[in-house]
């Protein structure tokens, strides 16, 4: 009787213990049930940078970056793009991009340092990359890779640099923070097509800086003469139209290097332009295209007959005039990329009043003429001392290098430069070095 007492205390003693345990498990269960569903709130950063650029459409890429590190583990950063010079509202702004990338974040350890672990996107999951960011003095700092358009592989990086203190409220007081206003170059005069908002300042030491809206995409030089206003872009004269006291003249932007824009600056009073003011020390210049690789030439000429001539290097020569010609010759033995380079350019060059230049084959001096050129056939000849020229000139030289036959253009393209032509001597020429005699004078 004790024995079956005690079995069946034993067995209400093992069920009071096993509901015991079956209760403790289920009160673990649901806290750790609680803890997963409600996590505790976390930091938030706000993180800016501005990035700058000058010249051909920096106004597309000049701009400033707000990112934010959200409580809630999302990351979103806004563009603005203040070389537009537009400080509206961001919600109307077309100049403001929210959310021109957008990500997540946490907070990790790499390499056994505490930092900020960002993932950011454009839309669509184009330009994704992963950034940390290192904790010094209080601030956070990394560089972020931002694509110039979203989604393309053209990018620029940014160094963007915040902490847990908000630098600006919201993005209309970011826009206020960082908005430019746009200050023209100083000038003395202007070219301007107001249809396509493009602008030719015209500055004071004779230089030119060509603008397309706020981008400045050209440069070229100006001047005032007795032909009225020239102009070079590039090293390279453009044709200006003059009716009255209007002139204008053209220039393409290229836009992808297989669109481009064409505009027609105009000035309306050219007669209310100063005379430029160009240094007689300013270098002379014009474009070199050596296969394929462009630069702009640059003449620098001393009074005491040494000359520089910079064509992606300097090389240092003599010079002498014929007429408006300067005529180069080496000033020592040259080495390296320079041998190279002067094998394959104009020995001479036409110097312009603007401080352009124009190379030419060879310049002869004839008598009270000069004989230019222009390259293997086609010759300018010029007749200084009544400011007079023709073009449409052709030439041959012998194959012993002493003689040259000159042909004349028609009678209607001459016109009375034909009486001082024939005058002088004509077709046939005997030559040395850069003198020319009419033949029969030999």
């Amino acid at each position: 009787m004790k024995k079956t007492l005690a079995l069946i205390l034993a067995i209400a003693m093992m069920a009071t213990l096993l509901a015991a345990c079956g209760e403790g498990k289920t009160v673990a269960t649901e806290t750790t049930a609680a803890t997963t569903e409600a996590p505790a709130p976390t930091k938030s950063f706000q993180f800016t940078g501005t990035y700058s650029e000058e010249g051909e459409f920096a106004s597309m890429l000049a701009a400033a970056f707000l990112l934010n590190l959200n409580e809630d583990g999302t990351a979103s950063c806004d563009k603005y793009a203040y070389g537009q010079y537009n400080a509206d509202p961001a919600a109307s702004n077309p100049s403001y991009a929210a959310g021109y990338l957008t990500g997540k974040w946490k907070e990790v350890e790499k390499d056994g340092v505490p930092c900020l672990q960002i993932k950011l996107e454009a839309a669509g999951g184009a330009n994704a990359q992963t950034a940390y960011a290192y904790d010094i003095a209080g601030e956070y700092s990394f560089d972020m890779t931002f694509p110039v358009v979203p989604g393309a592989s053209y990018t620029r990086n940014v160094t963007m640099s915040g902490s847990e203190e908000k630098a600006f409220a919201d993005a209309d007081a970011f826009i206020q923070g960082n908005k430019k206003e746009f200050v023209a170059p100083e000038h003395v005069g202007v070219f301007a097509d107001d249809e396509q908002n493009a602008t030719a300042y015209l500055q004071a030491d004779g230089t030119m800086l060509i603008y397309a809206g706020y981008d400045k995409f050209a440069d070229g030089k100006w001047m005032i003469g007795a032909d009225g206003v020239s102009i070079s872009i590039g090293g390279e004269a453009v044709s200006v139209t003059t009716e009255g006291n209007t002139a204008s003249f053209t220039v393409d932007r290229s836009l992808d290097g297989a669109n481009s824009v064409t505009y027609n600056l105009v000035c309306s009073d050219v007669s209310a332009l100063p005379a430029a003011e160009i240094a007689e020390d300013t270098p002379y210049t014009c474009s070199v295209d050596m296969g394929g690789n462009a630069t702009t030439a640059e003449l620098a000429l001393q009074a005491d007959g040494t000359a520089n001539l910079k064509v992606f290097t300097d090389i240092p020569c003599t010079y002498t005039r014929v007429g408006d010609v300067a005529v180069l010759e080496l000033a020592g033995e040259l080495e390296g990329f320079a041998a190279q380079i002067w094998p394959n350019i104009s020995h001479a060059y036409i110097l312009n009043e603007d401080h352009s230049m124009q190379g030419v084959k060879a310049v002869y001096q004839a008598g009270d003429l000069v004989l230019i050129a222009l390259d293997d056939t086609q010759m300018k000849v010029v007749f200084p001392s009544y400011h007079m020229e023709r073009d449409g000139f052709t030439y041959t030289i012998s194959e012993d290098g002493a003689s040259m036959t000159v042909t004349a253009p028609g009678e209607e393209e001459l016109g009375a430069f034909g009486q001082i032509w024939a005058g002088a001597g004509a077709e046939n020429w005997t030559i040395d070095g850069n003198t020319a005699a009419p033949a029969a004078e030999k």
